[in-house]
């Protein structure tokens, strides 16, 4: 005699045998990461002057400028801008000023004070250097926009040097020295000569130059980047549900019920619990914590890109 089975029962049952043996789903998601600043510079509740150093006139046949005063006086302009952005201060609120050294000049604790006094400052930013190096043509190329006008490429290499003291103390808070390249594009009608495309160059670089100091600035103040991360998300409601909480940026709760799966008799689902921990430490600014909660994932199992995940936990730890 034949024994017959329902058949929903009989799909049911396959399906809860394929379910229990599935692995951990990757749930993907971006975050904000704070970047430290590359030149930092404390200017919380300290006023603030600009002073661009004023020298006698240098020319150099192999430079397109050296310390030009008009594009010295707009890198600061740049300089101040951004500073008032970046501080949240009024339009107008960091004054520039002009200083005159004398060759040689050198700076000491008696200069910068009389500085500050004059600006009435507690930091002062001094744009000290902007050297554009000779320029160098690519000529003759058809435009990309449209084909009645001609393309031609300049290009050179920039350097600026930027202190950054304290007018009481006069101790250096800073000092940027950053090497560049500028670019142009400049496009007419015909082949144009070497001396006028030069003459373009020098007149944009009045605005290249303000758009180099507001450039400056945000190497002294923390930045922001979007870097995507990823949890271990297993199809069972505990696991739906800490995954819900880490959308909500409730990290003490998620990691409750990860902490419960830690000593799961499936080690893969165990090491994923604990990765999932040590990402919540990091999110929660505990690297040190972090690193810790890999190693247990490690040695549950190795879970793939786990290695590599530590080893940018460390790095991370380490420009601290």
């Amino acid at each position: 005699m034949k024994t017959l089975y329902p058949v929903k029962g009989l799909i049911f049952l396959v399906f809860v045998i394929i379910l229990s043996s599935c692995g951990p789903a990757v749930q993907f998601f971006n975050i904000d990461e704070r970047v430290a600043p590359l030149h930092p510079v404390n200017f919380d509740n300290r006023s603030i002057s600009v002073y661009v150093s004023i020298y006698g006139g240098e020319v150099d046949e192999n430079l397109l400028f050296k310390n030009d005063s008009a594009q010295m006086s707009n890198l600061a302009t740049g300089i101040a801008s951004s500073l008032e952005k970046n501080l949240l201060l009024d339009e107008g609120a960091v004054y520039v000023f002009n200083h005159y050294p004398e060759s040689g000049f050198k700076y000491n604790m008696e200069y910068i004070q009389s500085l500050s006094a004059a600006s009435n400052s507690d930091v002062l930013v001094v744009v000290d250097t902007l050297v554009v190096g000779r320029t160098q043509i690519m000529n003759d190329l058809k435009s990309p926009v449209t084909q009645s006008y001609r393309s031609n490429y300049v290009f050179a290499p920039i350097r600026t040097v930027i202190n950054v003291f304290d007018g009481i103390t006069a101790e250096r808070l800073g000092r940027i020295d950053q090497k560049d390249t500028v670019y142009w594009e400049i496009l007419s009608r015909s082949d144009a000569r070497e001396n006028a495309i030069k003459y373009k160059a020098v007149e944009s670089m009045l605005v290249v130059a303000t758009t180099l100091g507001e450039d400056i600035v945000t190497t002294m103040f923390p930045q922001w980047k979007t870097v995507g991360k990823y949890l271990y998300v297993y199809p069972v409601s505990t696991w739906q549900k800490a995954y819900e909480y880490s959308l909500e940026f409730k990290w003490r709760e998620a990691m409750e019920i990860w902490l419960e799966e830690i000593s799961h008799q499936d080690a893969i689902r165990a090491a994923s619990a604990a990765y999932n921990i040590a990402l919540a430490c990091e999110l929660t600014d505990r690297l040190e914590l972090a690193i810790e909660w890999i190693d247990v994932s490690i040695k549950k199992f190795r879970l793939q890109g786990v290695s590599s995940y530590k080893q940018s936990l460390i790095e991370k730890l380490e420009k601290r």
